[in-house]
């Protein structure tokens, strides 16, 4: 029973090793304050990617082609959201085995929240 288990452990791990080879990758170094789990990048068809998670070096991955066409700053506390415009560098597509690294710094003002100095880079 015990070899069987070990069996289908590695078996998991090396098919999930495979398959996240073929993902596109979005890494965030966005500098925020607090240490709390405040805000999240969001993103149409990806969903909301936390800043904290982000700052402890979480890399999130997306099966299909990231559009990066909008992209939004969610404070969950008071449950608003905020617009950001996005630069050159950060309208484009990240396909499998890409990754995007956001890059900038997070204003916390309170009638407008967004990221300040916003570029992209894909690698």
């Amino acid at each position: 029973m015990k070899k069987l288990v070990c069996a289908v452990i590695t078996l998991a791990v090396l098919s999930s090793q495979a398959f996240a080879a073929d993902t596109a990758n979005i890494k965030i170094k966005i500098n925020a304050t607090g240490n709390d789990n405040t805000y999240y990048l969001c993103m149409p068809n990806l969903g909301c990617l936390s800043l904290l998670a982000a700052q402890r070096g979480k890399v999130f991955p997306s099966l299909n082609p990231v559009e990066m066409n909008t992209m939004f700053v969610t404070n969950i506390h008071n449950m608003r959201v905020y617009n950001q415009g996005l630069p050159k560098s950060c309208d484009v597509t990240v396909k499998p085995n890409q990754t995007i690294t956001i890059y900038g710094s997070l204003s916390t003002q309170t009638t407008n929240v967004h990221v300040q100095n916003l570029r992209c880079v894909v690698s």
